[in-house]
């Protein structure tokens, strides 16, 4: 049996959680039929469209993420293979790649440190801070980027 990746639980943090936040389910891939254009229907600008930013996360969709399962948050971040030490004591994981769908500020070379509040060395602490976000009034995402801390924090609003 393959032990999972102690950071799967940034994915829980801005991976699946984000995608569902505002809209609910993520939205079937377009088949090649429905995708097809005519002259007429083409599109007048070839400017890629900006997701929304994510400003807030719905409980229920919290709650539909963490359903999930793990496998599912683990689509939509990517995170070195190694942690980041200092001083020979655990620090964070650095964001390798991450959708840019999610709307969220988190960027790939960013070192993620805490999420709401705990440290993710192993794979238990991720799924203990996983169970907080249930219940949890936000997701606060503790991250270094160019060495100055920063916080991500996402209201989890009732529904």
């Amino acid at each position: 049996m393959r032990l999972l990746h102690p950071a799967f639980v940034l994915a829980v943090s801005f991976g699946s959680l984000a995608s569902v936040a505002c809209g609910g389910e993520t939205p079937p891939a377009k088949s090649a039929e429905s995708t097809a254009t005519t002259p007429e229907a083409a599109p007048t600008t070839t400017a890629a469209a900006v997701p929304p930013k994510t400003t807030s996360l719905r409980r229920s969709a919290v709650k539909a993420g963490i359903a999930r399962g793990l496998g599912y948050f683990l689509q939509n971040v990517t995170v070195e293979d190694y942690p980041v030490m200092h001083g020979n004591k655990f620090y964070g994981f650095k964001v390798k790649a991450i959708s840019a769908e999610l709307g969220v500020d988190i960027q790939p070379g960013d070192v993620v440190t805490r999420v709401n509040g705990m440290s993710i060395e192993h794979p238990e602490d991720a799924d203990a801070a996983m169970r907080t976000l249930e219940k949890a009034s936000a997701l606060k995402v503790d991250f270094e980027r160019d060495g100055k801390p920063r916080t991500l924090s996402l209201p989890i609003t009732e529904d």
